[in-house]
C-alpha cells in the first residue's frame, strides 16, 4: 500500500492508515525548507527521468497530485480486503478518521471485520498461502488448495520451542528489553524534548529487591550487565520485577553518548521470527555485578565480522548413490532386504542430524540459520531414535552409502554467502535421501500390514517434508545475493 505519510512536520499532504485500519488525512502546513522536496515530487521526478511506460507506451504514472495518487490507490484496492473505493478527501476532512473497508456497502467505514463469519481464506481469493509457523517455510498454492478452507477461519497449533538461550550457572539471569513511557525508539525526536528527556534521560537496569540484596546493590549504583554478546554499565533501579530477571530499556546507546556502553539490543540474540522476520531483540541469558568505581566500560564491538565469500568446488555427483544401493542390494542376497533399508534410513537420518548441527555451527552469523538448523537436527535425532523398536523387530544392515553421500556433499566448513548456499543445497539433497528412504520403507510396511511401521514412516516423512520446505525457502532467499552480488 502506498501512502504519503505526514510525518515530516506538515511539509506535505497525504493520508495514512493506523494499525486499527483508521485512515487519516493530513494537509500540508508549510513548504519544505531549502532544497528539500516532498516524497511525491521526488517519486514523480524519478518516474519521469526513468521514462517508465505502461504497455501502451504512455507514462506509467498518470497522476501528479496527492489526491490523484489517492484516487489511483482507490481503484487499485477496490474489491480487495482493504477496499478504499468510497473514500474521498472531503469525507476524510470532516472526520477524525474512517476505517477501511469504505465501500458502497460501508460508506462510513466498517468498524469490525468478519461479522458475517466469512474470512479471506478461500484459495481463489487470497494472494498468499501461509507458512510453517515453526520454520517459516512457504506453503505452496497447490498445498493450500488441497485443503481449501473456503472462507472458514483457520487456527494453527504450534509446538512449544524452548528459547535458544536460557539462564545457566555462568549467566543466571533472564535479561529482557523494552520501552519506557517517555521515549520512542532511539529518541531521535523525543530526546529533543526537554520535558521527555528529563523524565527518562538514561538507561537503567531494573532488578528485584532480593537480587539487589544478594549482590549488595543499592538504588542508583552502577552495575555491569553482561551477556555472551556484550555488556553495558548503567545505574540500578530496584523493585517492580520478579527475582532472577533484569530489564533494560532499548532507547539509549553509544550513538547519542559515545563511550558509554548502554545499548541494550547489542546484548540480545541476533535472531528473528521465522515468518515475519521481525528481530527478537527481547531476551538473553545474562549476569550482573556491581561496578567498581574505577572500572571503565567501553562499547562492545560487533562479535562477528563480515566473512569474505569463498567459492567452493562442486561436490562429487550424487548420481553414484543409486548405483551403490543397487550393488549393495545384490550383495545382500539371502538377507532380509528390509533390514538393509532400515540400516540405510537410520544412518541417513543420523548423518542428516549431524549435518544440520555442523551447518548451524559454521553459519552462526546468519540470524535464523543457527536456531532453525539446531531445531531440525533435533527432529532428525528424534526420528532416528523412534526407529529403534522397528529395527529391533526387523534388524538392520549397516550401509556405506550414507557415509559416501556425506563425503560427496559436505566439504565444510564453508563460509560467506556462497558457502551458506552450498551448505543449504547439500542439506536439501541429504534430506531428500532420507525422505525417499521413508517412502520406500513405508511401502514395505504396507505390504507387511505393519501399521506401526507405516504410521512411523508417515509421521517422520511429514517432518522431513517440513525440513525440505524450509530448505527450499531458505535457498530461494540466499541465492540472489550469493550468486549476483560481487
Amino acid at each position: 500500500m502506498w501512502c504519503s505519510l505526514p510525518l515530516s512536520g506538515g511539509k506535505k499532504t497525504g493520508w495514512f492508515t493506523n494499525v486499527d485500519r483508521t485512515v487519516h488525512l493530513s494537509r500540508q502546513a508549510i513548504e519544505p525548507p531549502g532544497e528539500a522536496r516532498s516524497d511525491l515530487d521526488i517519486f514523480l521526478d524519478y518516474s519521469r527521468r526513468m521514462e517508465f511506460r505502461d504497455r501502451d507506451g504512455r507514462p506509467l504514472i498518470k497522476w501528479h497530485s496527492a489526491e490523484e495518487a489517492f484516487e489511483a490507490w482507490k481503484a487499485c484496492s477496490k474489491g480487495r480486503p482493504c477496499d478504499y473505493s468510497a473514500f474521498t478527501y472531503d469525507k476524510l476532512s470532516g472526520a477524525s478518521g474512517i476505517q477501511w473497508p469504505c465501500t458502497d456497502q460501508f460508506p462510513e467505514g466498517a468498524e469490525r471485520l468478519y461479522v458475517d463469519g466469512r474470512f479471506n481464506t478461500a484459495s481463489d481469493y487470497c494472494e498468499t498461502f501461509g507458512h510453517d509457523l515453526t520454520t517459516g517455510a512457504v506453503q505452496t498454492p497447490e498445498e493450500y488448495r488441497a485443503r481449501d478452507p473456503r472462507g472458514k477461519a483457520m487456527l494453527f497449533a504450534v509446538d512449544y520451542q524452548a528459547p535458544h538461550e536460557c539462564p545457566d550457572d555462568e549467566f543466571p539471569f533472564w535479561l529482557t528489553t523494552g520501552r519506557v513511557l517517555f521515549q520512542f525508539h532511539t529518541r531521535t525526536k523525543t530526546a529533543r524534548s526537554p520535558e521527555l528527556n528529563a523524565a527518562a534521560p538514561d538507561a537503567y537496569a531494573q532488578i528485584s529487591e532480593e537480587d539487589a540484596e544478594r549482590l549488595s546493590v543499592d538504588e542508583g549504583d552502577q552495575v555491569v550487565v553482561e551477556t555472551r554478546r556484550g555488556r553495558v554499565t548503567v545505574p540500578a533501579r530496584i523493585g517492580g520485577i520478579i527475582q532472577g530477571h533484569i530489564f533494560l530499556p532499548f532507547h539509549y546507546g553509544y550513538w547519542d553518548e559515545p563511550g558509554h556502553a548502554r545499548a541494550a539490543n547489542e546484548l540480545t540474540l541476533s535472531e528473528w521470527d521465522p515468518v515475519s522476520k521481525q528481530p527478537y531483540f527481547k531476551y538473553a541469558a545474562a549476569r550482573m555485578k556491581k561496578a567498581s568505581s574505577s572500572s571503565v566500560i567501553n562499547r562492545v564491538t560487533d562479535a562477528a565480522e563480515a566473512a569474505g565469500a569463498q567459492v567452493m568446488q562442486a561436490a562429487a555427483s550424487a548420481k553414484e548413490i543409486p548405483a551403490a544401493i543397487k550393488k549393495a542390494l545384490t550383495a545382500a542376497e539371502g538377507r532380509r532386504p528390509l533390514a538393509l533399508y532400515l540400516g540405510l534410513l537410520d544412518q541417513s537420518e543420523r548423518h542428516l542430524s549431524e549435518a544440520f548441527r555442523n551447518v548451524a555451527h559454521h553459519h552462526g552469523e546468519s540470524p535464523d540459520i543457527q536456531g532453525t538448523c539446531l531445531l531440525m537436527a533435533g527432529w532428525s535425532a528424534e526420528q532416528a531414535e523412534a526407529l529403534r523398536p522397528i529395527i529391533t523387530r526387523y534388524g538392520e544392515e549397516s550401509q556405506q552409502e550414507p557415509d559416501r553421500l556425506r563425503r560427496a556433499l559436505f566439504e565444510g566448513p564453508r563460509t560467506g554467502g556462497i558457502g551458506l548456499l552450498r551448505d543449504l543445497h547439500d542439506l536439501w539433497l541429504a534430506a531428500a535421501e532420507v525422505h525417499l528412504c521413508y517412502e520406500a520403507v513405508r511401502q514395505a510396511g504396507r505390504a507387511l500390514h505393519d501399521r506401526e511401521l507405516v504410521a512411523l514412516c508417515e509421521a517422520s516423512s511429514a517432518q522431513t517434508d517440513r525440513q525440505l520446505a524450509w530448505l527450499r525457502t531458505r535457498i530461494d532467499q540466499a541465492a540472489p545475493q550469493a550468486l549476483t552480488v560481487i
